[in-house]
């Protein structure tokens, strides 16, 4: 894969963080109902900056893959078309309503009752926008991307990431002085959506990426070492491992909510993810025209 991907290897991944960070909002809203009102503001607050954050670096990260940014305008010119040109739009809407619902909360801006309806468009935002990515990279002329394993994939990492970096941000809150209440069911809850994500990606990586030699047969492909997949793999059980030790032993007792283990074993899960996502970038390659 050549160094100029790297910025699209960050571009996927953080917006699709930023994505499954609602989503994870969505799931804690609708399983633990307990909270406090102060803690809920507090925990949307931060969980909406952090998707804001990622975005904002997605898209910085974006321009340097283009060898002129100052012509990315014209990718919008193709929008009842190109799945590149509504990636873009969509990526800036989706921005937009994540902003709009920070604001909401926290300036009153435009309104904080209609916080649950902008949340609720940014989610569908969010959403599309993650299956507009999704088509991009589904060409019928690039065998190895064109399958089921490539929507699997970027949907997956934003459950994995954005569960991830939630569960950060709750043990980051339950070190304070005003810890989350019911920070156990909130952790386990996530805890619990993280565990669906490593299994998804393990049979995702087994059963539906196909074969490069298979899918290629006599042509010339791009060599992938195996080192890769071998460094996807260690990270993620390293991380899911570490994540398992830290509930089993470490949360059930005082101070373990924010635990040192939570935030090595989500970079684990980022690092392997950055990892396989280097792997789908590197499979690249053509057939016909």
């Amino acid at each position: 894969m050549s160094s100029n991907e790297w910025p699209l290897v960050f571009f996927t991944m953080l917006s699709q963080m930023s994505a499954g960070i609602l989503l994870s909002m969505l799931i804690l809203w609708l399983s633990v109902k307990n909270i406090e009102y102060e803690q809920v503001e507090t925990l949307k607050k931060t969980l909406i900056l952090i998707a804001i954050a990622g975005m904002v670096t997605a898209l910085v990260l974006s321009f340097f893959h283009l060898s002129l940014p100052q012509h990315a305008i014209y990718a919008l010119s193709n929008i009842r078309t190109s799945w590149l040109s509504r990636e873009i739009i969509l990526a800036s809407i989706f921005l937009l309503t994540l902003i709009l619902c920070y604001t909401s909360l926290q300036f009153n801006m435009p309104h904080r009752a209609l916080f649950n309806q902008l949340f609720l468009a940014s989610l569908i935002v969010g959403i599309i926008f993650t299956w507009a990515i999704t088509r991009v990279y589904m060409i019928p002329t690039v065998p190895l991307w064109d399958t089921p394993s490539t929507p699997v994939s970027f949907f997956n990492t934003a459950l994995m990431l954005g569960a991830g970096a939630t569960l950060v941000a709750t043990g980051i809150l339950s070190s304070g002085k005003a810890a989350l209440t019911p920070v156990a069911q909130l952790q386990s809850v996530l805890y619990f959506m993280i565990t669906a994500a490593v299994f998804i990606s393990l049979l995702n990586m087994f059963l539906l990426q196909p074969d490069i030699g298979a899918v290629s047969g006599s042509l010339h492909t791009p060599a992938v070492s195996d080192s890769w997949q071998t460094v996807r793999i260690v990270f993620l059980l390293a991380g899911y491992t570490a994540l398992t030790y830290w509930i089993a032993y470490q949360a059930p007792h005082p101070g373990g909510s924010g635990s040192m283990l939570i935030y090595i074993a989500v970079f684990c899960l980022f690092l392997s993810e950055m990892a396989g996502r280097h792997l789908f970038y590197a499979s690249y390659f053509r057939v016909g025209v």
